[in-house]
């Protein structure tokens, strides 16, 4: 146990040297959290703590994944089933001589289903994008995933890993038209709290305010519509990535997807979205700036296989699942060690601290080394 602490004590540096104002991190090992530690500040004069919310960001995809498969597996909706067949709407795009619609591409539409979505296979692209909307404009849920409908293809069905805010938006609304409730409602009721993951939050009120992690860098900085911290952003309940949650209650949800652990999803729905969904087709992520001759990815979570300079270092297994978010978050399970991370800091990625150096797979190495 010593030597797991003296591993995460590495965070105490981070804020000891400016890098982040606050983190936490909590590592699970084979049947459950063995240690957890926080250092630094969640908003200015409030030090972090176990119950601190941090903003997730894509952390979030997986358990709105969860939550689509739940509906999926009751209603004997197959992965591969048209995304058209549920939203008619997605067929085709609203203008087929938008400057980015290729017309060849776009005959393809109906090919789409749930399984790429989930994988990011569909050829969507990762964002809206300001010239369909502006978020300064504090546009509702709907507005936002409308304008991820009407987006065009870039690339056919299958053929590319293209990491996509938008397909895991789509999966959400069409989940919700079968399973006949707010997507909200799903998540909350059916994975959540059927979890005991009450420290996981979609829309969290003003009542949790002073445990809400403040992100230092987010777009919009100081603005009505400012990501993570406005009151605007956390009312959305952004199904791609706007949920907030407790390291350990993260990890906890992380690891239940080893076979052994209780769960709401049956194990051979969790099963596919921890293994390869992609074939091994080659894509990457654009906003991080990486690409891989083999893209692997589940549903919803992210596939380590062999995939170098990786966030989750270079120790754990080629089975690794795992996620990490803009606001800078991150969470791993290795089911060949059953060891797992989540680790935790207050300040955007998007400055690429966490990756550049390589923090987050240098803690993660410390990790598998300490539990060794």
């Amino acid at each position: 146990m010593s030597q797991v602490q003296d591993a995460l004590a590495t965070i105490d540096e981070w804020v000891n040297d400016g890098v982040v104002q606050g983190a936490i991190a909590a590592v699970w090992h084979r049947d459950d959290i063995i240690a957890s530690r926080v250092a630094g500040e969640a908003q200015p004069g409030t030090p972090v703590g176990n119950d601190t919310l941090f903003a997730l960001a894509s952390v979030s995809k997986p358990m709105t994944a969860a939550a689509v498969m739940h509906v999926l597996d009751n209603s004997g909706t197959g992965l591969d089933t048209p995304v058209s067949a549920i939203l008619p709407q997605f067929s085709s795009i609203d203008d087929p001589f938008d400057d980015d619609a290729a017309p060849q591409l776009e005959a393809l539409r109906d090919r789409v289903t749930f399984r790429h979505l989930l994988c990011h296979t569909s050829g969507l692209p990762e964002n809206i994008g300001v010239k369909r909307i502006r978020m300064s404009d504090q546009p509702t849920l709907d507005q936002l995933v409308d304008a991820m409908g009407n987006l065009p293809l870039l690339s056919a069905p299958g053929a590319e890993l293209r990491y996509s805010n938008a397909g895991l938006g789509l999966a959400a609304r069409a989940a919700s038209v079968i399973g006949g409730r707010d997507f909200n409602t799903i998540l909350q009721e059916d994975i959540l709290a059927s979890a005991g993951l009450d420290n996981i939050v979609p829309r969290p009120d003003r009542d949790l305010d002073d445990r809400i992690a403040i992100v230092a860098d987010a777009a919009g900085r100081a603005g009505p519509a400012e990501s993570y911290n406005s009151q605007y952003w956390r009312d959305l309940g952004i199904t791609w990535g706007g949920y907030f949650g407790s390291a350990q209650d993260v990890l906890r949800f992380a690891a239940s997807f080893l076979p052994d652990q209780s769960s709401p999803l049956p194990p051979e729905v969790r099963r596919e979205m921890t293994t390869d969904q992609t074939g091994g087709v080659p894509g990457g992520v654009k906003s991080a700036g990486v690409r891989w001759e083999r893209g692997s990815w589940g549903l919803g979570w992210e596939v380590k296989g062999d995939k170098d300079r990786h966030w989750t270092g270079t120790l754990t297994s080629a089975r690794t699942w795992c996620h990490w978010g803009q606001s800078g978050t991150l969470v791993w399970v290795d089911p060949d060690r059953e060891l797992g991370l989540a680790v935790f800091g207050n300040r955007s990625a998007a400055n690429a601290w966490p990756l550049r150096p390589p923090r987050w797979s240098d803690l993660s190495d410390a990790v598998v080394r300490a539990t060794e």
